[in-house]
């Protein structure tokens, strides 16, 4: 019988395993016990997991042990718990990984029933960069379900057992475990069942059925023994989970039902396809409230919720007609028609799912293809066969029912292998003169340059990154150049203009091959800030960064990047001075300065879906690489906001250094920097427990940062000394 424990409940006498001190039994199962354990060569306490001693003898698996561990190790993907050593020890093979403080989400359900929508799909979201980064390098996790998914408890979520994943193409072992029950079953996709070769889209499978499960709190399959639930897994479709909870879109029906399709070639090519679907699905109809969630855990707040805003998942406040009148405050967006198709990178809005459980083909007409592994032929269902067969499957993956580690540490570096893993306490490795007054650096997006703009030299001075010296100097004669953003493609860099009259108000567009001017466009924004340009390019964002009250103290400015026209405005609270997208373009997020609220705006009408408080001085954005998370500084309070960006809900309000400009993530996700310009510091913040790190001095007024997309470095703009601090933020040979 499988026996659950929450993680650091259960005291022990502590006992001694190789170099591992055994202080709390976190969690047993099938896969063996998950223990805090101290390790004394290395002077940390981790979370040892104990495989069962059988496993030790079979040597076949020994060697896959071995071989997939390592593989599971040099994921470095920010949901991914690290792995920092496996092995054999004192006859048991053992997994060493980091201690985690969170719960698991079969605790989550256990105890506060089902998950809102957007929460859930929030932190499936997360699971499914975990299981993407895995299987593009091969590696199957085979078990995934709610006791192997931890939540912390600023909702950032870390997928388990990795270490005892196999291989694409691997079939199962014969090897049986006493400890294996039926909870594993429930995510287990037929083809496994077969006993045929597997890939990713078996998580895919189970995925889905853990969304399933999240919304409705019970598994998609409730058989009362073996063969009655590997036969719903084999010929039923699953009950629409709209149908069994409150709150629910329908929409969410057609995503679950195709990620639980029989055949593996109906499903969702990847995880995340599926994931981004549910996210579709989720804007395309209204949901209620949701239920509370438990304190420890930042609840998932409605949105909507205060008067007159717009909410994501209900109706859109309807656009306001005709210009802004001057001085006059709306909080809708001025509508515009831009081109079509929408300017949203499609990547975030996948194809409608087919209704129920039907196939491509079914849904088109088509006669519905057999899967192939049930060509092959059926398994029988009945008696003491199909008994035995699912006894024999179940086998080395039925996992602990909770699985669990507490403690916290550092996110490891994501999937990308071409990105380093970021470190709690960077070092400045080197000045670079870079000229009179550089007020703002941005790094482009292929990492191979940077432009510095020098406000009083009327230049913008070109650092090549492979070398950390100047490379050219980009003579801006319309006006003293302010900031500077690039298109996706690194080939157009658009640079913001202004003079301290406010006479001159424009954005310049610079060829970075030629690094000459190309166009111009004046700007309603007397002071236009950052530019943003959209995910795919078409269109360019532009904040105004004016803190005195004047008609446009409220309008972002949108360009038409291909005519380079003027072609939209949008009415937000007062002084937009920052902008962020989502990773897909789906959302456009502004900080806005004098109202002390963050907007978010439906980026394919402009229409504002939510205004969040997030207290005084809003100032520098940052999107998290994985788009969970939108970090926001205050320039006046000296602190940095998180924000969940699937519920809007602040997460964690971290105090920093004095005046905090600028903010940037490490690409790995694991730490975030904050530009504090009156202490003349970088402040680093672990976004794992939302705790300072380090506090870094540099130059003289700070203003701004920028990172290499490999993670090895950052620039920092120092106004005062003429000078770019270059700053080590990788770990040694990451």
């Amino acid at each position: 019988m499988l026996r659950r424990y929450r993680g650091g409940d259960v005291l022990m006498a502590p006992r001694q395993v190789g170099n591992y001190r055994l202080d709390r039994l976190l969690g047993v199962g099938g896969m063996g016990e998950v223990y805090q354990a101290y390790d004394s060569h290395r002077d940390r306490y981790v979370a040892l997991k104990l495989l069962p001693e059988a496993f030790s003898a079979d040597r076949e698996y020994l060697r896959r042990f071995q071989r997939e561990s390592h593989v599971a190790a040099r994921l470095r993907e920010p949901h991914v718990i690290p792995i920092h050593d496996f092995g054999e020890i004192d006859g048991r093979l053992f997994i060493d990984m980091r201690l985690v403080d969170g719960i698991d989400i079969r605790v989550l359900l256990d105890d506060h029933g089902p998950i809102e929508p957007q929460r859930a799909v929030s932190l499936l979201s997360q699971v499914a960069q975990a299981l993407d980064a895995a299987h593009a390098d091969d590696l199957v996790h085979r078990d995934i379900k709610p006791s192997n998914i931890l939540v912390t408890p600023s909702d950032f979520v870390y997928v388990v057992d990795f270490g005892i994943a196999r291989s694409m193409g691997g079939r199962q072992t014969s090897l049986t475990i006493t400890g294996a029950t039926i909870g594993t079953l429930d995510y287990m996709a037929p083809e496994r069942f077969a006993g045929h070769d597997v890939d990713g889209r078996a998580d895919i499978y189970s995925l889905a059925c853990l969304l399933h499960e999240c919304l409705t709190g019970v598994p998609p399959f409730q058989g009362k023994d073996l063969p009655s639930l590997m036969y719903a897994h084999l010929a039923s479709s699953p009950p629409p989970a709209s149908s069994l909870a409150e709150g629910i879109p329908p929409a969410l029906d057609a995503v679950i039902a195709r990620g639980m399709a029989k055949d593996p070639a109906d499903r969702f090519a990847t995880a995340g396809a599926l994931t981004a679907a549910a996210r579709e699905a989720l804007t395309e109809a209204p949901v209620p409230a949701p239920v509370p969630v438990p304190a420890a855990y930042p609840p998932t707040a409605a949105r909507g919720e205060r008067a007159g805003a717009g909410d994501r998942r209900g109706a859109v406040k309807a656009p306001v007609p005709g210009p802004v009148p001057p001085g006059e405050r709306y909080t809708e967006s001025i509508p515009y028609v831009p081109r079509q198709p929408p300017y949203v990178n499609g990547a975030d809005r996948p194809p409608r799912s087919p209704a129920g459980s039907r196939s491509a083909a079914e849904a088109e007409g088509k006669p519905a293809r057999e899967p192939s592994w049930r060509r092959r032929g059926m398994l029988a269902l009945t008696g003491v066969v199909a008994l035995g067969i699912v006894i024999a499957l179940v086998l080395v993956f039925a996992g602990p029912r909770t699985g669990g580690t507490t403690k916290t540490g550092h996110v490891a570096a994501p999937g990308n292998s071409g990105v380093a893993a970021s470190i709690a306490a960077p070092t400045v490795v080197h000045k670079i003169p870079v000229g009179n007054t550089p007020c703002y650096v941005q790094v482009a997006p292929n990492g191979k340059f940077a432009y510095v703009t020098n406000q009083n030299a009327g230049v913008v001075t070109v650092l090549n990154t492979a070398t950390d010296q100047v490379s050219g100097i980009i003579n801006i004669p319309q006006g003293p150049p302010q900031f500077v953003s690039f298109s996706p493609d690194s080939r157009t860099a658009y640079v913001s203009i202004y003079n301290d009259s406010d006479s001159v108000h424009l954005v310049a567009f610079v060829n970075t091959a030629t690094r000459a001017v190309t166009g111009t466009v004046t700007v309603d924004n007397q002071r236009p800030g950052p530019p943003m340009a959209s995910p795919d390019g078409q269109y360019l964002y532009v904040p105004n960064h004016n803190m005195t009250m004047n008609a446009n103290s409220n309008v972002i400015d949108v360009i038409d990047t291909a005519s380079k026209q003027l072609t939209g405005r949008i009415a937000v609270p007062m002084n937009p001075h920052w902008l962020a997208f989502s990773p897909g373009g789906q959302y456009l997020y502004s900080s806005d300065h004098m109202s002390g609220e963050v907007t978010v705006l439906n980026a394919r009408t402009n229409h504002i879906v939510k205004e969040i408080p997030v207290g005084e001085t809003p100032h520098g954005e940052a999107i998290s690489p994985d788009g969970s998370r939108l970090a926001v500084t205050s320039i006046g309070g000296n602190f940095v906001s998180f924000i969940n960006t699937a519920t809007d809900a602040i997460v964690a309000q971290v105090p920093v250094g004095k005046s905090p400009e600028d903010d940037a993530y490490a690409p790995d996700g694991s730490h975030l920097y904050t530009v504090n310009n009156v202490d003349n510091t970088i402040s680093v913040v672990d976004t794992a427990d939302n705790q300072v790190t380090d506090e870094v001095p540099v130059g003289s007024s700070p203003t701004s940062i920028s990172v290499l997309p490999n993670g090895r470095q950052a620039y920092v703009s120092d106004e005062n000394d003429g000078t770019v601090d270059v700053l080590d933020i990788a770990k040694p040979g990451g």
